[in-house]
């Protein structure tokens, strides 16, 4: 019994040294909160500079600049970085799926009052207004899911990670 505690000490230990690792990628830190966000080397981000626009996934090349498909962009030229991350996967599927039900109820019972008359029709602005916050929230959700949350340089502070590569002695 000792020695299936002590291998299930070892691997659990084994399985916490392999977090405390830093990955490559480009961090993002919030100007008035210093909240901090990693954006993984490989991940698609969308990148803004100059007008134009990069999309595709990115590689660091060193610590001041990255390569997006075959352009390389200085960090410190991009002026809105869109990443693509799984918190943004997911709240974006959520506010897609309240967002449509909301929506749907609030003009379903639009028409509702509509068609009853009478009183019911003081009703409506309540339901239509219940119908454009669904509405614009599932616009949300699929802007998320679709081009994933949006860092720009007036709020963000962007940095890159990058661990020296290790070269085995011979």
């Amino acid at each position: 019994m000792k020695h299936y505690v002590l291998t299930l000490g070892f691997v659990f230990l084994s399985m916490l040294s392999g977090m405390a690792q830093t990955e490559n990628g480009i961090v993002v830190r919030k100007y008035r909160n210093q909240q901090t966000w990693l954006i993984e080397e490989g991940a698609k981000i969308t990148i803004k500079k100059d007008g134009q626009k990069y999309k595709g996934k990115f590689k660091i090349i060193d610590k001041e600049s990255i390569l997006v498909n075959s352009d390389t962009i200085k960090i410190n030229q991009i002026q809105e970085l869109y990443a693509k991350l799984s918190t943004s996967n997911l709240s974006g599927g959520v506010f897609t799926l309240l967002g449509s039900w909301t929506g749907v109820g609030g003009i379903s019972g639009t028409v509702m009052a509509v068609s009853e008359g009478g009183f019911a029709i003081l009703v409506i602005p309540f339901t239509a207004g219940i119908g454009t916050f669904g509405t614009l929230l599932a616009i949300k959700g699929v802007q998320l899911l679709s081009r994933g949350r949006k860092f720009n340089t007036a709020k963000w502070e962007y940095l890159i990670i990058q661990e020296p590569s290790v070269v085995p002695a011979n």
